[in-house]
């Protein structure tokens, strides 16, 4: 990567696009065993799952702080972020589908005739939603200049309220015997989108003395208290260990919006603002070159995983652990498909096969 190339990234979002890509790992690595999870609570794992799924989430926070507003015509637009995401995702769908027809033996029709509308593998369901994402945010910039700050700050207030529905089941389950309430509409990932823009350009003054007790406070209420509240208060209203679980895993609940705010915030404050200085180039070359094959990564990572990381995982660590193993299973992952990536990124329309 040349130094003109270099200074036209912003650091801060590639290290959370390196941070959100490990979380991804670390999130798949024990889907081999999920089902014993389940089967056997353990406090131990919800912590875990609860700290890690925020994972795609700060994705879409990355989107926002990077293409929100859009400036370029909305042809344009769709034309550059839709090529270099559409055609990957048509070519790692189809390198799935023949696994799954001679590794796995399980190919049918449905699957080849789904992948317009539904992932091939399981993971790649975050890609499907940030087309269509896409495809809005000429339409979401508009409505960002109509409205303004303020109004953003409306939006993303009752979207964060929304992210309250998946603890509702216990306290308000006579009152929630409907699928749909008043802030239903607002339980979407459009919301990590323009939380994302607003991050980027109006920071959070979590590290002041006048509003960090405040942020504090609302940090802990989001990763903690809910948490808390539901396998504690919740506990006495005949919900099962999974649907405890799925409560706070849920894409769009409260635990998952105050940590990726934290971490975004967190990384945003305290990672160097530019490649200029000596410090930063020595996170360049460690963050910087991982971040231009995340999305590769991501793409291919389950192969990789499936194939190669799990069989050792059973030969070599015996007895799977879900925690230690987990932490090996993705951080070799990591190692190898990283490595793929950059000898496919040396390629002349590697841009087709890894994205950008």
């Amino acid at each position: 990567m040349t130094e003109q190339q270099l200074q036209r990234r912003i650091p801060y979002l590639d290290a959370l696009r390196v941070m959100a890509c490990i979380l991804v790992l670390l999130v798949h690595a024990p889907m081999l065993h999920v089902d014993e999870y389940y089967n056997h609570p353990s406090t131990a794992y919800a912590i875990y799952i609860t700290l890690i799924t925020v994972s795609s989430k700060l994705f879409f926070l990355i989107s926002g702080a990077l293409l929100l507003p859009v400036t370029k015509p909305w042809r344009q637009f769709l034309k550059r972020r839709l090529g270099v995401v559409l055609i990957p995702l048509a070519v790692w769908s189809i390198i799935y589908l023949l696994e799954h027809a001679f590794l796995l033996h399980n190919f049918t029709p449905r699957l080849l005739i789904s992948i317009l509308f539904n992932p091939v593998e399981g993971s790649l369901w975050f890609v499907y939603v940030m087309v269509v994402i896409y495809c809005c945010m000429p339409l979401m910039s508009r409505c960002i200049d109509a409205i303004g700050k303020r109004g953003v700050e409306v939006v993303l207030v009752l979207w964060a309220l929304s992210s309250l529905i998946p603890y509702q089941h216990g306290i308000f389950i006579e009152a929630s015997q409907f699928s749909h309430n008043m802030l239903s509409g607002f339980a979407n990932y459009f919301g990590y989108v323009l939380l994302g823009y607003y991050l980027h350009h109006y920071p959070l003054p979590i590290f002041t003395r006048e509003h960090g007790w405040k942020f504090t406070l609302l940090f802990l209420f989001g990763i903690v208290v809910m948490p808390l509240f539901e396998f504690t208060v919740q506990s006495h209203y005949g919900i099962s260990w999974q649907q405890h679980i799925d409560t706070i895993t849920n894409d769009v609940s409260i635990n998952d919006v105050m940590m990726a705010t934290l971490l975004f915030s967190l990384v945003q404050h305290y990672y160097p603002t530019t490649y200029s200085d000596g410090r930063a180039h020595r996170f360049a070359k460690l963050t910087t070159h991982v971040s231009i094959c995340t999305y590769g990564i991501y793409l291919g990572h389950m192969l990789v995983m499936r194939q190669l990381v799990w069989p050792f995982t059973r030969t070599w660590l015996g007895h799977w652990w879900w925690f230690p193993d987990g932490i090996i299973c993705a951080m070799v992952t990591l190692v190898i498909t990283y490595a793929i990536m950059r000898a496919i990124y040396c390629l002349p329309c590697s841009k087709y096969i890894i994205g950008r």
